[in-house]
């Protein structure tokens, strides 16, 4: 008896492994299919042709864990790209979440892969990694290897920016050990072994904002930094404490620049609000999808109403390569209400995601499927500052923050006025 107990014991586990592997396989081919129907940026691969499935599809056999679907889905969002649309769940050797996670802003150019910004408190600022520098080896290996194995069988048709996204993924780290980033910097060739930003926290003031009364010629004006709070939905009341602690002051500057985790809209339309004196046009929303699929053009904007009392002085906006997300869209809408910006280019995240649960296991991911543009039509993503520069969280050579000073003189001059 107690033996064939056993055997039905074993059959029930060997069943159970079954139909676990038939689920995983079958949310595969659910996110591939998720993918072909609602990714919002088919038109950004030759011919419209998003590479996922045929890079992927013949992976779907050999995935029989929930962890096997989870790689599969990271590996899924890298051939796409887009440091937007990513799992909801990590595994703990998982490379860190761009830009959340990065200390490293990567581009891919002809000379290598420049380092183009180092983000403000980090580890890699504090080892003395500085714009221009290029990074040329990942746990020993070079770059180029590390890219080419990273994007896999899309290197053939990888662009100048696939290579960027990987380069920058990589230089991130894996969540549960340290990096050991190859550098070139001049002439000096270096190895540096620092933490990520799992194991080493980022130095940011305390509190959902922070606020200082800088004196700037004869002028004063006031500073609001949001630190990455856009998602909480408290920072609106902090926000709010923030202007009528400023109360008085000749101009206000507001530092986006470390927003990487993203938000909300309910935080970013109670942001605006207090610098509109009518109901205005901020942000407009595509969904390629609909068009696609039956040739009707799905689009509208979204607008902020005036709330409480309106900041009256001229203001300024500055952002960087982790402003991501909301604050992306906060940036393009002060801009788009007249506010002038300065500051490097910005993440670049695609449009605005969704959740979805795919269907037998449970496993979210988080997908790009609308567009997301100016008022003016320009992309998001494209977005530039009107006062443009190459880098803005690392100082400068003389340690000065160049997009704040170039903001606070806008703020003192006739123009502004």
């Amino acid at each position: 008896m107690l033996f064939s107990g056993t055997v039905a014991h074993v059959s029930a586990q060997t069943t159970d492994v079954v139909d676990l592997r038939a689920s995983v396989q079958s949310d595969a081919y659910a996110l591939l299919d998720l993918i072909d129907d609602q990714f919002a940026y088919a038109d950004r691969f030759p011919n419209g042709q998003i590479p996922v499935r045929r890079e992927l599809e013949g992976r779907v056999a050999s995935l029989s864990t929930r962890n096997d679907l989870i790689a599969f889905s990271q590996m899924a969002f890298h051939s796409l790209y887009d440091h937007h649309s990513i799992t909801g769940a990590g595994l703990p050797d998982a490379y860190g979440l761009v830009p959340s996670f990065a200390d490293l802003w990567i581009e891919r150019r002809p000379a290598g892969y420049e380092i183009v910004d180092v983000r403000r408190g980090s580890p890699a600022l504090k080892a003395g990694i500085r714009p221009g520098c290029y990074l040329t080896h990942v746990e020993g290996r070079p770059i180029e290897d590390a890219v080419r194995q990273f994007i896999g069988p899309g290197i053939e048709l990888a662009d100048y920016e696939r290579m960027s996204y990987a380069a920058r993924v990589l230089a991130t780290g894996r969540r549960d050990r340290v990096r050991r980033l190859g550098l070139q910097c001049d002439d000096l060739n270096w190895t540096l072994e620092i933490p990520t930003l799992y194991q080493s926290r980022l130095k940011r003031d305390p509190g959902l904002v922070s606020l200082e009364r800088v004196a700037f010629f004869d002028k004063t004006i006031g500073v609001i930094r949001v630190n990455d709070s856009l998602g909480q939905t408290q920072t609106i009341a902090a926000f709010d404490q923030a202007l009528q602690e400023l109360d008085g002051v000749d101009g206000l500057v507001i530092d986006l620049r470390d927003t990487a985790s993203g938000g909300n809209t309910l935080v970013a339309r109670g942001i605006l609000s207090r610098f509109v004196e009518k109901t205005e046009y901020y942000q407009r929303h595509i969904l390629p999808n609909e068009e696609r699929d039956f040739g009707i053009v799905r689009s509208w904007v979204e607008e902020v109403t005036p709330r409480g009392t309106r900041f009256e002085q001229p203001v300024a906006i500055v952002s960087g390569r982790w402003t991501a997300s909301m604050g992306e869209g906060l940036t393009i809408a002060f801009d788009a209400l007249g506010v002038k910006t300065f500051g490097s280019k910005m993440a670049g995240l695609l449009g605005g995601i969704t959740d979805h649960r795919l269907p037998e296991t449970g496993v979210t991911v988080k997908l790009t499927t609308e567009k997301l543009t100016h008022i003016d039509g320009t992309p998001r993503e494209n977005f530039s500052p009107a006062v443009s520069f190459n880098y803005a969280d690392a100082p400068d050579l003389t340690a000065k923050d160049g997009p704040m000073e170039a903001a606070m003189s806008y703020l003192v001059s006739s123009e502004a006025q």
